[in-house]
């Protein structure tokens, strides 16, 4: 059981479900951080005595909920999600660090430095999906289905942040998932393009 729950595999599949999330949301993943090591609750974090323990902090984590709820809504309006997109995604793979970093609070610093880097680097991938799937959509319906497509986002980083802290190890078939999703969208512009050069031949 200590394998699944409380070992550096664990550690490792919670680091990359939360930063999977971390690549849709920016915010909520790292506030969910902060209130699960708070009140200790589920054994996830012990973030105490660490340099991620000011994610416990009660101020920082009402921040974290406050801009959880504005990127939440502004993703549902229309022009204003774009943007917010053009302004959100660094700081979406910032938190992507932040939430592997304190998933291996308790590993050595080079241990936290190397996952920081994947952190972020599983947000980037996790935000580049999220990229490339909605122009298709905005072209196609002329925007009618960006609402729907942000509450399923809102969906995943809630359900998975919080599947992935109650089993750790889901969170390496989250990442693996998004694998899929970038090969299947990289097929399917292929073709795409492919089309295209065939109509201008």
């Amino acid at each position: 059981m200590d394998l699944l729950f409380d070992s550096l595999l664990a550690a490792l599949g919670l680091g990359a479900g939360l930063s999977s999330a971390s690549g849709l949301r920016a915010f909520l993943p790292p506030a969910l951080v902060g209130l699960v090591s708070r009140y200790d609750a589920l054994g996830a974090f012990e973030l105490e005595g660490t340099r991620f323990a000011v994610l416990e902090n009660p101020w920082l984590i009402g921040v974290l909920l406050f801009l959880a709820l504005a990127e939440i809504v502004g993703d549902k309006i229309p022009v204003l999600d774009s943007a917010l997109d053009l302004v959100a995604w660094p700081v979406r793979i910032a938190a992507g660090a932040v939430v592997f970093g304190a998933a291996l609070a308790q590993e050595s610093p080079a241990v936290i430095a190397a996952g920081m880097v994947g952190g972020g680097a599983i947000a980037a991938t996790s935000n580049a999906v999220k990229s490339m799937i909605r122009p298709g959509a905005t072209a196609t319906t002329g925007g009618a289905l960006n609402p729907f497509i942000s509450f399923f986002e809102d969906l995943t980083t809630a359900v998975g942040s919080v599947v992935t802290i109650l089993l750790p190890l889901i969170g390496f078939l989250m990442v693996a998932f998004l694998i899929f999703l970038v090969y299947r969208l990289r097929k399917i512009r292929q073709r795409k393009y492919k089309g295209l050069r065939i109509l201008k031949e």
